[in-house]
């Protein structure tokens, strides 16, 4: 866990706190904290995991099909572990791990400026340093850390995933076609402020300052109360981290009204997969589990 590395966009290093960080997040935790991310309790990144669906969102409206999800390739990832590079890293990490014939597990990808948050908030409790949100390498789109490093460095490195000293279970995808993708982290969370406070706006210059500090601070961990898929939905399904939202709660009365039985507390776990299947037999759809334009409209 880095700050952006010289190979990186030309940036210094700063070496973070992975294990200990990876550890916290091992705790099983899923749901977020119902409150202020300023007060949300340090025991894992999955605290704030609603928000932070809310941020991945917004950052891939705004960077369509650079930023996208690895986890149809043969990995496990932790609670917290959301699994988001860019496409050329993406397409290196599926040659390395068919290469290898082995299940990856993956601790962190694409860590949130909200998950940062948590982590920078509570940096003077970490005996390694902690890069500021929007500076760490987990905001590019084209970091890893992951067990059994060392087994993997000869498949990683074989197509341009390199390890960055000192920092056992870290990968930084060095490949061509990539872009920085930090700004555009904080600027996903800078639209998504003003959109949820038109009165209380802040610069939307993709840079973190006091002003953005502040805001996001006192965002809820849950997510906003207007979400970015509110005008574009975004696909549902069982994945890990557990879906959460205010999308997943509309399901969820949805298929309760559709005389489906299910719990609407906005987690999409394996309850409400089965009760989607279900549903999507009934109306003699493919019962996959995927909420998309074919099951909405037959909801509606």
């Amino acid at each position: 866990m880095t700050d952006s590395s010289d190979l990186l966009f030309n940036q210094p290093v700063i070496v973070e706190a992975c294990e200990e960080f990876v550890q916290r997040d091992m705790l099983g935790i899923k749901g977020s904290f119902p409150g202020l991310l300023q007060d949300a309790p340090m025991s894992s990144t999955a605290v704030v995991n609603g928000l932070s669906q809310q941020l991945i969102y917004q950052l891939q409206l705004i960077v369509p099909d650079a930023f996208v999800s690895f986890d149809d390739l043969n990995v496990d990832l932790l609670d917290a572990a959301f699994p988001y590079v860019q496409t050329p890293a993406k397409q290196a990490l599926q040659r390395a791990i068919q290469d290898r014939g082995q299940t990856m597990q993956v601790n962190s990808a694409y860590r949130t400026i909200a998950q940062q948050m948590l982590l920078y908030n509570d940096r003077f409790n970490n005996s390694n340093p902690v890069a500021p949100p929007g500076a760490s390498n987990h905001q590019t789109g084209l970091a890893i850390d992951i067990e059994d490093a060392r087994g993997w460095e000869v498949y990683l490195m074989r197509y341009g995933w390199y390890p960055l000293p000192g920092d056992p279970p870290h990968f930084d995808y060095q490949g061509g076609g990539t872009i920085d993708l930090r700004s555009q982290s904080i600027l996903a969370f800078q639209q998504l402020w003003n959109l949820n406070y038109p009165n209380q706006k802040i610069s939307e210059d993709g840079g973190f300052g006091p002003q953005t500090e502040n805001a996001l601070n006192r965002s809820p961990a849950p997510g906003f109360s207007k979400a970015p898929w509110d005008g574009k939905p975004r696909t549902l399904r069982l994945a890990m981290p557990r879906m959460e939202g205010s999308d997943v709660l509309k399901l969820q009365e949805g298929l309760k009204k559709a005389g489906i039985v299910v719990g609407a507390d906005g987690e999409f776990g394996p309850a409400t997969d089965k009760a989607v299947k279900e549903f999507q037999q009934k109306k003699g759809l493919k019962p996959d589990g995927i909420v998309a334009v074919k099951t909405r409209e037959q909801m509606a």
